[in-house]
């Protein structure tokens, strides 16, 4: 019996358009965006409005072909199977002029019997590519409903099964792409495969950890084992497997070299293969520990192999705890017993061309960035896709969990039964690829859509009762009894949540209950943005899992320069408000700035206040809510949004070109593992730290209220031993003395820094609070200094060194002709105080320009908002 072989198919194809009279080469996996772009038949859609020039492109029809040749060998295997990954959307298959199939599902793979269609040489395949966006439209008149994801979108969208998002949202263009977006390959082999591999683990602790009274317990569970057990599904014909002499044999290669084996006879089509793994080498998330990685590989053979399938495997347990408790029902995370706050963002596709964005390296740098950035966790978000396995493979290496939701989002979707029977084989077939990752934590089954309910169908148009009930079952049918009972049988050890937010299983209450309520489940609170309330409205939310909130800001004004011409340079001009899906939003921003901030006249100056806007609002909700997580009243904080599929303003801390915006650099401090917060009041101030980590932290807090001139009014020095997992507040100061005054409060700031005290008082962390808007305290120069020097000479690393003679608000380093990341970044700075910065990943904007030291020198500029306001 010969070895299964694999035949790519990906590369050159030749793709054309008959209508337009177009023939070019086209990459694979790609899309027809792409290679239009790449042949320049497209300028960058993504400049200025040139988004509503392209519609010719989505609404036409594109052909793939490719000619391939085959060896002898290849075509004595007994079945041979042309599989696609993944076509994007509506295709007609060909081989040798043959009609295979139809596909109608981004997220499906599908696979054609080709044994009997091919020949030695001179193979054709044809892939005909149709218009998802007017087959959306056809559908609305078929079923005489306008689905829909919302006012702004293409109407229909909910129809197709496709990335909702590219058919527009309220931060992405209307681009629905098209094209072959997965790899594809010729599958041969004889009598058997390997179909799936699934591992189940059981720990055994030391000790139980949902028994543990005092959280310095924490620190010493121990796993003492975990039993491993390989759910294998092979795939074969034949009727007398058992008969065959086949052995099942799988190696498990552990990350300090240790080998354990396991094989027996195949006697069925579902062997199971055992470990004991004695004293395992734990995954956890990367604040936590190391992400270690243990390398599985399964083989079948007779006298040699036949098949192998190689994956990498964490060992973890992961639970979903929801307990009732004094507030209502607890909604946390427990990983290998230890309870984790969620820290991190909402993820939307990478680029509004999903292929190009992984090969120019967005998935790798996002998510390092994430890293970068202290987060454990990110959620999948359902207006997306299932994310290709590099994303997961990514946060399995990284230590990030994934909220991985389902790709139905903000919108009412068809209750017939076709619809739903095609969904179960999307459902089982993306369960099996992703369940093996250790990094997927939970399982969610749509966005928004059950706590948006009565105003969808309203949406819709939907008035009557009879069809309102019909949707509503449908809905029921998908997310409450199909999507649980497929995950109990192909994935059964890990959570199932059916929407975000949720309560919980609703039944028959769809539409009846408040499904944002924020004693149980999960929350999304938007009262800040939305509905313009002040960032003081989060401490009045309390909320058990806040997986979704966020605030709009600008990208960088080097990014604004890829898509907007100089003379458009203002917050309201047709391309500025063009590159603002969200109604109104610029107008929001700026309403939201001036509520704290006077405006510069200055376009570029203003785009950093949005920023700085932006990154305080989310640092007042994350505050709040992590020092929370006491009695596990909230443990999670996931903001809306990290990335950008294109160059715009909206909610992300990264934007397209992945430059850090004020956000990330905040993000980074508010979700350090160990981190100081205070809750300024105008007579008392309150301190806290918070400590994530699994064992206790020694550290001093440093703290100083100054006037805006200097003066110091009030200090102190705290010295604290904070249990793992726990928030404490370490005093509550009084301050009637010093804010009897508004004008003086008004002039007064907090100063704070948190030293390690274990490791040489090191501080690792820098803080401060205003006790009124920023406008209304008395700038003065605070006589920035820098200097800057290389590192070493094989590196493009540069050491600064920053000093204050007096308050600088805002200290922000940045440069005209290079892009880099600093450690830290859009800090402030106390009077005589110096500060160390290191910045990596230079990259030159202009390819004439060379990364020299004295190139960077003068390039470097060292800024406050004093500079920001200055006239």
């Amino acid at each position: 019996m010969k070895k299964v072989e694999k035949l790519s198919l990906n590369g050159n194809w030749n793709l054309k358009n008959e209508q337009e009279s177009i023939k070019v080469d086209a990459e694979v996996p790609g899309s027809v965006f792409e290679a239009l772009l790449k042949k320049n038949i497209l300028q960058d859609p993504f400049y200025g409005n040139r988004e509503h020039e392209i519609s010719w492109v989505y609404e036409s029809i594109w052909i793939y072909q490719k000619k391939f040749n085959l060896n002898y060998e290849f075509l004595e295997h007994s079945n041979i199977f042309l599989r696609f990954f993944g076509l994007d959307t509506f295709a007609e298959i060909y081989l040798n002029d043959e009609l295979l199939g139809y596909t109608d599902n981004m997220f499906l793979r599908f696979d054609f019997d080709i044994k009997s269609k091919l020949k030695l040489s001179n193979n054709k395949i044809k892939v005909i590519l149709k218009s998802s966006s007017l087959i959306a439209k056809q559908e609305i008149n078929t079923h005489n409903i306008n689905l829909n994801t919302g006012q702004d979108g293409i109407p229909g969208a909910p129809y197709i099964r496709k990335a909702q998002y590219s058919f527009g949202w309220d931060w992405g263009p209307i681009i629905p792409d098209v094209g072959i977006w997965q790899s594809v390959e010729i599958l041969g082999f004889d009598d058997i495969k390997i179909e799936s591999v699934y591992p189940i683990q059981e720990f055994n602790y030391s000790k139980n950890p949902l028994e543990i009274k005092n959280l310095d317990e924490i620190s010493t569970i121990k796993v003492n084992q975990v039993l491993i057990s390989l759910s294998i599904e092979l795939y074969s014909k034949s009727s007398d497997i058992k008969n065959r002499n086949l052995t099942i044999k799988a190696d498990l290669k552990a990350p300090d070299g240790r080998i354990y084996n396991s094989e027996q006879l195949i006697t069925s089509l579902n062997p199971n293969l055992e470990f004991k793994v004695d004293n395992p080498q734990l995954w956890w998330t990367h604040d936590l520990g190391i992400s270690h990685l243990y390398e599985l590989t399964v083989t079948i053979s007779d006298d040699n192999i036949i098949d192998e399938f190689r994956l990498k495997l964490g060992l973890r347990d992961l639970q979903l705890i929801r307990t009732p408790d004094e507030w209502g029902e607890t909604f946390y995370f427990l990983l290998n017993g230890v309870p984790i706050f969620a820290k991190g963002a909402n993820w939307i596709p990478i680029d509004s061309f999903i292929p190009r964005g992984k090969k120019i390296g967005l998935y790798v740098m996002n998510l390092e960035y994430a890293e970068q950035a202290n987060m454990n966790m990110i959620r999948v978000w359902g207006g997306g896709i299932y994310e290709d396995d590099l994303f997961y493979e990514l946060c399995d290496e990284l230590g990030i969990l994934v909220w991985q939701d389902f790709p139905f989002a903000c919108a009412i979707y068809p209750y017939h039964r076709e619809f739903i029977e095609k969904l179960e084989l999307e459902f089982a077939q993306n369960i099996k690829r992703l369940r093996h990752h250790a990094s997927l934590a939970l399982w969610c089954g749509n966005n928004e859509i059950e706590w948006l309910w009565n105003g969808l169908l309203y949406n819709c148009g939907i008035r009557d009762s009879n069809v309102k009930a019909d949707f509503a079952n449908g809905y029921i049918e998908i997310f409450e009894n199909i999507l649980p009972e497929l995950i109990k049988k192909y994935d059964p050890h890990r959570s199932y949540w059916s929407s975000s937010p949720s309560n919980g299983f609703i039944d028959d209450k769809l539409g009846t209950i408040d499904s944002n309520n924020p004693n149980r489940g999960d929350s999304h609170y938007w009262a800040v943005w939305h509905q313009n309330k002040p960032f003081s409205s989060y401490h009045k939310f309390d909320s058990r899992f806040m997986s979704e909130f966020g605030f709009e800001s600008f990208p960088s004004i080097k990014t604004i320069r890829e898509f907007c011409p100089m003379d458009q340079y203002d917050f309201y001009s047709p391309v500025m408000e063009n590159h603002q899906k969200n109604p109104a939003g610029n107008k929001k921003i700026m309403r939201y700035m001036h509520r704290r901030f006077s405006i510069p006249n200055k376009f570029e100056n203003q785009i950093i206040i949005s920023q700085i806007t932006q990154a305080e609002a989310m640092e007042y909700g994350v505050e709040h809510w992590r020092c929370n997580r006491n009695k596990n009243h909230c443990m999670g904080s996931l903001y809306w949004q990290l990335n950008d599929c294109w160059p715009v303003a909206s909610w992300s801390s990264l934007d397209y070109f992945l430059r850090w915006k004020a956000l990330h650099y905040y993000a980074k401090r508010f979700y350090q593992p160990v981190f100081p917060s205070v809750k300024e009041g105008l007579d008392k101030i309150e301190f806290w730290i918070t400590n994530d980590l699994r064992t206790h932290s020694e550290v001093q807090l440093d703290w100083k209220i100054l006037n805006s001139e200097g003066k110091i009014l009030k200090k102190g020095i705290y010295d604290a031993i904070v249990l793992p997992c726990y928030s404490l507040q370490v005093d509550t100061v009084d301050l009637r003395d010093i804010n009897n005054d508004k004008s003086k409060m008004r002039n007064n700031i907090i100063f704070y820094k948190l030293k390690d005290k274990l490791n040489e008082n090191k501080i690792i962390y820098h803080g401060f609070r205003l006790f009124d808007s920023p406008k209304h305290f008395k700038m003065i120069n605070p006589g920035l200094s820098f200097t800057c020097e290389r590192a070493s000479h094989e590196t493009n690393t540069f050491n600064m060194t920053i000093e204050s003679k007096g308050i600088a608000l805002y200290v922000f380093i940045d440069s005209e002709e290079f892009d880099f990341i600093a450690s830290d970044n859009f800090f402030s700075m106390e009077p005589n105080e110096s500060r160390s910065i290191v910045l990596k990943e230079l990259k030159s904007l202009d390819s004439n320009i060379e990364i020299t030291d004295q190139n960077i020198k003068d390039s470097i500029r060292v800024s406050s908002l004093y500079d920001l306001l200055k006239k």
